[in-house]
């Protein structure tokens, strides 16, 4: 009797071993708001437009968010971002939600950006304005006057890449030819044209006194 008890004892330990190891697993460092924008390679606001499972949960669970970027505070942010985070809490996965607005410290991965539950997203008022210390009537978590210190100006991302232009390929002339061989043949022609006008004129005119 004794060793049975011992055993379904044993077994609920080890469950509760099992259950709060991966609950545990996520332990995020108190950073300030400086430490959080220093550490970021790019900040910004964004509202969701698409969240994409691009990793099976059994795999580990990732997905890939889409953000209307609105007010970039730091990086290179074009109009339309994807940040990529793990889908479990334990994993420090952030709950993107599509319609949601939020202030996004993302972290270089390679070419790919990155977030997590860690990095001090907020979500912030709906709307495209700069983040302002909030009235209480949003709703929204607070930004606090630290953090929009640490943040600083922002600026708005471009609408489109940057125009390039390159001039075409100059144009090749023959030997023996000049810049300006086309328009002194172009001018010679003109006057031609108009000596030839002038002596048709010129026998209309004799025609109709005779």
């Amino acid at each position: 009797m004794t060793s049975r008890i011992l055993f379904v004892l044993a077994l609920l330990a080890g469950t509760l071993v099992i259950a709060g190891g991966p609950a545990a697993a996520c332990s995020c460092a108190r950073l300030t708001p400086k430490q959080r924008v220093a550490g970021a390679a790019a900040v910004f606001t964004g509202t969701v437009t698409e969240v994409r499972l691009v990793e099976p949960v059994e795999d580990g669970g990732k997905v890939t968010a889409t953000l209307r970027a609105d007010q970039v505070y730091k990086g290179e942010i074009a109009l339309s971002a994807e940040v990529s985070s793990r889908v479990q809490g334990p994993a420090c996965g952030f709950p993107f939600r599509t319609g949601e607005r939020y202030l996004i410290f993302a972290h270089a991965e390679g070419e790919a950006l990155t977030t997590s539950s860690c990095s001090g997203n907020l979500t912030v008022a709906a709307g495209d304005r700069p983040l302002r210390t909030p009235d209480g009537a949003d709703g929204a978590e607070p930004v606090t006057r630290a953090l929009l210190a640490a943040l600083g100006t922002p600026r708005l991302p471009p609408t489109h890449p940057p125009l390039t232009w390159s001039p075409g390929p100059t144009p090749r002339l023959a030997a023996g030819t000049s810049p300006d061989g086309p328009l002194l043949l172009g001018l010679a022609a003109l006057a031609a044209a108009g000596v030839a006008a002038g002596l048709v004129l010129a026998r209309r005119r004799r025609s109709a006194r005779r």
